[in-house]
């Protein structure tokens, strides 16, 4: 077994066996990417020697068979759902900087149950600045939606989300220093949800030492502060240390690995906090020219809308395979797992939640002189709960087809 093999094969045994997730607010970021990464094999509008822009409008058509998450009474419906999507990439100054932005929308129609039409949209900026001495990288990231994937909502709850970070890096030798602020706003849109609006300040400092060019081992602080506007019973703070090593093997396998303890806070005394490891892992691996591979796996403490926890203590491994079959057909591959655990008793069940959603997805797609795609999809949904409310089980059909304007 070459030195290759033996380190791709240790980063999936780390990502197996601890864990990560440093907020849940990086769903935003990874909207971003996952719109990046689903067009990269389309030619866009050239605007320059190196910039492009991507006009992509898709047209999806789903068979749902229980569009409101219920154990009893199921209602199915068909919906069709049109997504304009826009995406510009413009590296300047000899292509040492870095411009992109995206926009995204989904607009759903339901043949029978025309009261969940809804209008979902993301937006994502990022600037990266290199210098001779180090770097400078912003981003942000909002989303106005009712989507209920990967939260706690079971309805459609219409909110928005805006996540900004900045942060600032200097290299010495091979020690690099790293400086971060992040805030995250959650807001809703009816009036009785106003207890859960908040905030979320993250200030992060984070060191590195390059052991060799693909391996940096880090140390990473951070101390975030939870700032509920409307409810001060579910404020708190949280201070999180975490070591570990990002990797970059030949360009093509990126890996990362951080574990940790976090002790987290609230200002009101009888609200339980959460003091344990956290941790957070991740691999993505181009196997060969026709296989890639992204697994992460991430534990933490999040955010909670229930009423009597401020918070659960989730736990989450995604594994998402593409392989291509021909030269213009390629299988997707998506497992989730979402283990969620509340710490305090459900006063209505005298229990305490605990939640083991499962989602499982295959595509096959084809595409078209990379100006366009066909795809034909799966997905099922399962949360096994010791709760029999939070109980449900869905199937999704869907048939898509994407084109570049």
């Amino acid at each position: 077994m070459n030195v290759r093999k033996l380190i791709i094969i240790s980063i999936l045994l780390c990502v197996l066996t601890i864990a990560p997730r440093a907020i849940a607010q990086s769903l935003l970021e990874e909207s971003a990417r996952q719109s990046l990464r689903e067009t990269e094999d389309m030619h866009g509008i050239s605007l320059g020697q190196t910039t492009s822009l991507k006009l992509v409008v898709s047209q999806e058509v789903q068979y749902d068979t229980n569009i409101f998450l219920t154990e009893e009474d199921r209602k199915q419906d068909l919906l069709s759902i049109t997504s304009p999507r826009l995406i510009f990439h413009m590296p300047f100054s000899d292509n040492r900087h870095l411009f992109q932005m995206m926009y995204l929308a989904d607009i759903a129609a339901f043949s029978d149950y025309k009261s969940q039409n809804y209008v979902d949209q993301d937006m994502a900026l990022k600037l990266n600045l290199n210098f001779p001495f180090g770097y400078f990288n912003l981003q942000n990231g909002f989303r106005d939606t009712v989507q209920r994937a990967s939260t706690e909502f079971t309805d459609q709850v219409r909110r928005y989300e805006n996540l900004g970070q900045a942060a600032f890096g200097v290299k010495m030798n091979k020690l690099s220093y790293e400086a971060a602020y992040a805030h995250f706003l959650r807001d809703y849109y009816e009036e009785q949800y106003d207890a859960l609006v908040y905030g979320e300040d993250i200030f992060t400092g984070t060191v590195f030492y390059q052991v060799s060019p693909k391996i940096k081992p880090l140390l990473e602080y951070n101390h975030g502060i939870i700032d509920y506007t409307k409810d001060e019973t579910r404020s708190g703070h949280y201070d999180q240390v975490r070591c570990g090593f990002k990797t970059d093997l030949t360009g093509k396998i990126d890996g990362v690995v951080k574990l940790g303890y976090q002790k987290r806070d609230y200002d009101i005394a009888g609200r339980k906090g959460y003091e344990g490891f956290v941790s957070q892992a991740g691999i993505t691996a181009d196997l060969s020219e026709r296989t890639k591979l992204e697994l992460n796996y991430f534990n933490t403490a999040v955010e909670s809308i229930s009423t009597n926890n401020n918070y659960f203590d989730l736990n989450s491994v995604i594994l998402k395979v593409t392989q291509q079959i021909m030269n213009n057909v390629s299988l997707l591959l998506t497992s989730q797992l979402d283990r969620r655990e509340y710490p305090e008793e459900d006063p209505d069940f005298h229990a305490e939640r605990r939640d083991s959603v499962f989602t499982e997805g295959i595509m096959l797609r084809y595409t078209v002189l990379n100006r366009g795609r066909v795809s034909l999809g799966y997905q099922y949904k399962e949360n096994v709960s010791n709760i029999d409310s939070e109980k449900y089980q869905d199937n999704i059909i869907s048939l898509r087809f994407d084109f570049l304007i």
